[in-house]
Parts: structure tokens; C-alpha cells; sequence
């Protein structure tokens, strides 16, 4: 037999079928042959293509052996199912209301049931929100203000969920592998009840969800979710030796929510026609629009989290734990970022200071702060305690004159105006939007350069701004700081640092510093810039502005807006300070050039 050097780094059916034909044609018996014969290039056919499915199906069974290379959602679901993680399924979108009430009892609370339903409008979209607890309505006091009509009972800041309850009952039976698979797909797993009926009924008991075994044992009312086939999850119990498995013959009934993921969110108002009791409703006032509706995690976000998730098993040591761990389980959150709080101002000993950066808001409720110290809590060491904080924001002005080639293209300034604010969004949204991010100014322009490639250059200029309540009654001091270095390079156009309008002593006043680290109170009222009174100072290398002792007279908005142009061109975001875009802060002059 000769020595063949087959091709095996290439399986592809061609070549598989020339090394057939080398091969067959250094054997003695087949070198004659003409092997673009019909008969023996049909049966080299059926080798080669044999040859080609069989190294296909087995490079198929080798991806999905792997997390990092497997395509199928079951073979990922089973990765990650190894690394104890629980993807993320349907969330249903929350809202808050009051609801304000008519009862013609003499009680003195009304309770509205656990699963007391709303319907959710915007336009032609209708939704179903429910209740997720009890929820006792208390009487209105008789000198309360702006209470709807016939109303003598209200419930106040009330969460509705978005979604429908639903009930699946099994029978537990002696089989060792039975398996208790929820049929609906778009289940929001945070809202399972599972409840075990034994006993002919004689005996009825809720378990609870755990998601570790520690401190359980055999006497354990608890459950597990695990991920199952074909985008399902399953309810796992105890063994008898950790965790108590419900006995043979009894009911178990798991009642959760379906819901419709991301689609309900921005509906902002609510009816319902339910009467509870005696009671009938007769308002329903929006407090926040429901927000936090999303689909099941990508398999993207699973094999990014499944690896980080079972690093931190389950408890938070380390600043990348708390990341790990809330945005795993949180799907409004956008960003986490966790320090020391050594590291604060003052410094807060004892203390794990973790900003929480929320998608479509740039608020953190406190109900939101206690949804996640209560779950944070639990897996930290007892003598730290988590301090949840509202990121410091800074916002970036973009003022930038594009100039295109009119002969390069068909579209219109505002059509060009509209791809280059795009582009702007699309910067903000991938590279800047969350915390220890930078904004790279040449990256920025390439961005606007290549929105069209009509456009020829751009010229760009941005500045920061931050934002300060205004307090008007009494003298108060006032500290602002952008943690990055500020250009004092004072011209007879532009101050350091300046700010919006106010009133002061009978005069429409602004901050503006005189480019020695000196803040003043000015006025323009007569035309040419006056300086009133020195105020506070400001130190540019560290970019924090101080401001003592003001008085201010009105402020519109209740707000004043600090601007200054950095140092750098490039500009970073420390600790818990995000830097971010708004539309509203982007100017954009279009220039129309024949080249």
C-alpha cells in the first residue's frame, strides 16, 4: 500500500472526494480507472457525502459540549444548569398606583385580595396588571386633599404586576424520577407559590424558595427552580435529607405569573373593575409607569454570567460579586459599580458603597434601594453592610458644525442632522453609558464622521455639566464636583466655569469664575458683565467648585446647571459618577460643500 497524504484540515465535500480518488488511483488495481465514470463517481459521491455529514455532526456534538461554542438554548441551559445558575426567565412589568375607593361597610380597613386585577391602557394596547399581596386599604382622614369624589378608603403606592396567575397541579407519586416540569413559557419565576396538599386534604402547607442549602435540613418546607428543555423550568424538592420532599399521593399546586415581558412597559394608565367586598373601585392614580418588563435572558447573557455567577457563589466579596449578582437577577439594571467606603467622603467604615445605575431613569426610588439591600444583605459577611446610592451623573453638551458633500448624495441637511444625532446616541449607548467608562473625544468625532459618508469633517466641542437643587430658604453652601481637571483658560467669551440663571437681589444673576479660582455672583443686566459679589471658589485641578453662604431669591425650575469645559479632551467617570448624553444637550450645525 502507497503512503497518501490525505487533506485533513479541510472536510469539505470536494475535498474529501479528491482525496478518494489520490488514494484509489496509487493502488495498483484502480490506477487505469477513469474516475469521472458514472458508475464509480456516483459511489465516490456517496463516500465523500457520508465522509462530509458524519465530520459536520460530530463537529456539531463538539460545540456543544461547551458553553463558550454551543449554539442550541438546551445545550446552553445545561452548561449553565451545571454551573448552578438559574437564567433569567420572562419579568413582568411593575408599576405603582394608588387606589383610592368606595365602601359602604362600617370597617375601618378594606382589604384588597392578592390577585386583584387592573388593566393597563396606552392607545390601542391593553394590559393586565394584578396584585402580588394583600394589601390593606386604610380610611381617609376627612381634612386630606385631593381625593376623588365618593372615595372613603385608600391604598397608597401600591405595586401592580404585569401578567396573568396561573395554576399547575401534580400529583406526587413513589417515582424516583418524577418531575414537575410548569407548562407556560412566559413565566416571571420570581412570582412562584408552590403550596402541598397532603393527607386527603387534612393538611395544607406552603414551601418556600431557596435558591442554596445552607441551613437547611431533612424538615425543610423548600423548593428549587431549576431550567428545563425547550424553554421551561421545573420545580425540584428535597431528598429527605436536605429539604422535607412532599409524601406520596399529595397535590402540589404551583401557581405563578405569565406575563408579556418588555411589551407593557410605559403604560401609565390604569382602571379596574373589580369590587373587593363591598368595596368598588373608584379611582386608580399612576405614581410610576410600569418599567422592568423583559424577555428571557439571551444566550449572549447567559454564557457572560453563568461563569461569573458560580465564581461568586451566591455571596458578595468582592466589587465584581455585587455586579455579577444584581444585574443577574435585576433586569432594570443597567450598571453596578461597589467600593469601600473608606474610599467615600467622608469615609464610612464598616460600609460596601454600591451604586446602582437604573435603564430609562436616572433616579433609584427607595423602594428600589430595599428590594436590593434585602437581597444583597443575606449573602454579605456580618460586619459589612451594603449602602445602596444614586449615581452621580455629569452630563455631556455636544456642539458640533458637520460639513458634507452635496454631490455625494441625495439626502437632505436634516436627513444628515438626524444620522449624525444617531450617531451621537449610539456613542452614548455603547461606550460611555455606564460607571468607569471613558469618553474618548477622536473616537466621538470618527463616530460623527462615519454616520455618513457624505460627511466630510466635523468640528466638535464638548463641555460637562452637572445640576444642583436650589435651596431658597436661608444661606446655604453649595458643593459641586466633576472630578476631572477644568480648563481656566478664561477668554472675553467664555468664563471656567459658568452656570444658568437665578435670582439675586433683584437681579438675574449667574455663577462665573474669573479664571484665578475665584467664583462670583455676575450680572448682565445692563449689558456688560458685572461682577456683584465673590461667593465661593473653585479648584481647577480636581474640578470641584464650592459655593458658600447663598441666599437665592428664585430659581427657575429649582434647579441651576453648572457647565465647564475639561481639561483633557478625553474624559473619565470615577467611582459612581456616569457620564451620559442627552439629546436635548446636542447641537448640530450642518454645512453643505461641493468637493
Amino acid at each position: 500500500m502507497s503512503n497518501i497524504s490525505n487533506d485533513l484540515a479541510t472536510l469539505d465535500f470536494a475535498t474529501v472526494k479528491e482525496n478518494l480518488k489520490t488514494y484509489l488511483k496509487s493502488q495498483s488495481t484502480f490506477k487505469d480507472y477513469d474516475f469521472e465514470a458514472s458508475n464509480i463517481n456516483v459511489l465516490l459521491d456517496i463516500l465523500a457525502y457520508n465522509t462530509n455529514l458524519n465530520a459536520f455532526y460530530l463537529n456539531m456534538i463538539s460545540n456543544e459540549m461547551f458553553l463558550d461554542s454551543a449554539i442550541i438554548r438546551d445545550s446552553i441551559i445545561s452548561h449553565a444548569k451545571e454551573l448552578n445558575y438559574l437564567p433569567r426567565s420572562f419579568r413582568s412589568s411593575i408599576a405603582t398606583v394608588n387606589v383610592f375607593l368606595r365602601d359602604t361597610s362600617d370597617d375601618a380597613t378594606v382589604l384588597i385580595p392578592r390577585g386583584t386585577s387592573f388593566t393597563g391602557s396606552d392607545g390601542n394596547r391593553n394590559f393586565t396588571f394584578v396584585t402580588a399581596e394583600n394589601i390593606l386599604a386604610t380610611s381617609i382622614g376627612i381634612t386630606e386633599t385631593g381625593i376623588p369624589n365618593n372615595a372613603n378608603f385608600k391604598a397608597m403606592d401600591v405595586l401592580i404586576y404585569e401578567g396573568d396567575y396561573v395554576l399547575d397541579s401534580f400529583v406526587s407519586t413513589a417515582e424516583i424520577n418524577q418531575r414537575y416540569v410548569i407548562s407556560n413559557k412566559t413565566i416571571d419565576t420570581n412570582s412562584i407559590i408552590v403550596t402541598v396538599i397532603e393527607d386527603n386534604g387534612a393538611t395544607v402547607q406552603q414551601y418556600l424558595k431557596r435558591d442554596t442549602l445552607f441551613g437547611l435540613d431533612a424538615q425543610s418546607k423548600v423548593f428549587f427552580i431549576q431550567p428545563a428543555e425547550g424553554d421551561t423550568y421545573e420545580i425540584i424538592f428535597g431528598d429527605g435529607v436536605i429539604g422535607r420532599p412532599p409524601k406520596d399521593n399529595s397535590i402540589i399546586n404551583i401557581e405563578y405569573r405569565a406575563c408579556n415581558g418588555e411589551l407593557p412597559n410605559g403604560i401609565n394608565t390604569f382602571t379596574s373593575d373589580d369590587n373587593i367586598d363591598t368595596a368598588s373601585v373608584v379611582s386608580v392614580q399612576t405614581v410610576k409607569t410600569a418599567t422592568g418588563g423583559s424577555l428571557p435572558e439571551s444566550l449572549d447573557s447567559i454564557r457572560l454570567n453563568a461563569p461569573r455567577a458560580f465564581s461568586t457563589q451566591e455571596r458578595v466579596v468582592t466589587s465584581s460579586d455585587y455586579s455579577a449578582l444584581l444585574k443577574a437577577n435585576f433586569t432594570e439594571i443597567n450598571d453596578v459599580v461597589a467600593y469601600g467606603g473608606e474610599l467615600f467622603d467622608p469615609p464610612l467604615f464598616g460600609k460596601v458603597i454600591v451604586a446602582v445605575d437604573l435603564k430609562n431613569t436616572d433616579d433609584l426610588p427607595e423602594s428600589f434601594k430595599q428590594k436590593y439591600n434585602n437581597f444583597i444583605k443575606p449573602r454579605s459577611p456580618l460586619s459589612i453592610d451594603p449602602l445602596f446610592v444614586k449615581p452621580e451623573y455629569t452630563y455631556v453638551s455636544i456642539s458640533t458644525k458637520v460639513k458634507y458633500n452635496i454631490n455625494a448624495t441625495s439626502l437632505n441637511i436634516d436627513d444628515i442632522r438626524g444620522l449624525v444625532l444617531s450617531a451621537i446616541q449610539q456613542y452614548n449607548d455603547n461606550e460611555i453609558n455606564g460607571f468607569g467608562k471613558t469618553l474618548r473625544y477622536s473616537k466621538l468625532i470618527t463616530a460623527i464622521d462615519n454616520a455618513q459618508a457624505a460627511i466630510v469633517s466635523n468640528d466638535t466641542e464638548v463641555l460637562a455639566t452637572k445640576f444642583i437643587t436650589a435651596i431658597l430658604n436661608g444661606s446655604n453652601n453649595y458643593r459641586v464636583s466633576f472630578n476631572f481637571a477644568i480648563d481656566n483658560n478664561v477668554t472675553f467669551d467664555r468664563s471656567g466655569v459658568s452656570s444658568s440663571q437665578f435670582r439675586f437681589q433683584d437681579r438675574e444673576c449667574f455663577f462665573e469664575d474669573d479664571g484665578e479660582g475665584v467664583m462670583n455672583i455676575v450680572t448682565k443686566d445692563s449689558g456688560e458683565t458685572e461682577v456683584i459679589t465673590e461667593i465661593g471658589d473653585v479648584n481647577y485641578e480636581t474640578g470641584v467648585i464650592s459655593i458658600s453662604g447663598m441666599s437665592f431669591q428664585s430659581v427657575a425650575g429649582g434647579v441651576i446647571t453648572f457647565s465647564v469645559k475639561p481639561r483633557d479632551k478625553d474624559i473619565e467617570s470615577q467611582q459612581t459618577s456616569i457620564l451620559r448624553v442627552l439629546d436635548s444637550d446636542v447641537k448640530i450645525n450642518i454645512e453643505q460643500v461641493r468637493i
